[in-house]
């Protein structure tokens, strides 16, 4: 759908936005939608790639909305075992190192040794562990589980996968297509309004205080 001049992407008020992995299972799933009843000319299957196309952009700005409310936790399965792996090694190396200061300096001193070791011990301990999840974490790459070989963030979904859009002048239309995406295995359903602009919340993720039906009364406005 041809991108409008007044600030929206979309024609359409009301507008989901899925992901498949295989241009054949969007297809598919387009034609689950009409046979449905969804009209033909409502159900888009974007080009691949859609770089700048509307249909990209309103799901990468759903992605980054996504990023931003899991902060930091979205770190990789790897590099959290690396950080456990950093802490454990580190700690000891430094549970060691500060055991011998420790009892370096309690020899040389007045000092109970026992205390100088210890307290020497628990220094370094927790010294090493610091730096072992720093090191551990920042070691281990970020790897795209869809392209090992790729280093860094993994790919946007937007980028990687064929996308779908249903462009509805009803909130209905639009959450039963959101369903319907959902029961098809859809690797994300995301509801934008008619700039793109992502519309929580989303079904999985309610915000019990904003109004039932809040968000889509407000689509299109900005």
């Amino acid at each position: 759908m041809a991108a409008v001049n007044d600030g929206r992407m979309f024609d359409s008020p009301f507008n989901v936005v899925a992901g498949f992995r295989s241009r054949f299972e969007a297809e598919a799933a387009a034609r689950r939608l009409v046979a449905a009843g969804l009209r033909e000319e409502t159900v888009e299957v974007a080009p691949r790639p859609d770089a700048g196309g509307p249909v990209e952009t309103a799901e990468l700005r759903a992605e980054m909305q996504d990023e931003l409310n899991t902060n930091w936790a979205g770190a990789t399965g790897r590099q959290a075992r690396g950080a456990l792996v950093g802490v454990a090694a580190f700690g000891l190396f430094g549970l060691v190192v500060g055991a011998a200061i420790g009892l370096i300096i309690g020899l040389g001193s007045s000092a109970p040794l026992v205390g100088t070791t210890v307290l020497g011990a628990i220094i370094g301990a927790g010294g090493g562990s610091v730096a072992g999840l720093v090191a551990g974490g920042g070691v281990a790459a970020r790897v795209d589980t869809h392209d090992p070989g790729a280093f860094d963030d993994p790919k946007p979904l937007a980028e990687r996968d064929v996308l779908l859009a249903v462009h509805a002048a009803e909130p209905d239309t639009a959450e039963r297509a959101a369903r319907l995406l959902r029961d098809l295995d859809a690797e994300r359903v995301d509801l934008v309004d008619a700039a793109g602009t992502p519309l929580p919340p989303q079904s999985q993720h309610p915000r019990p205080a904003d109004p039932e039906g809040y968000w889509w009364g407000e689509a299109g406005r900005g």
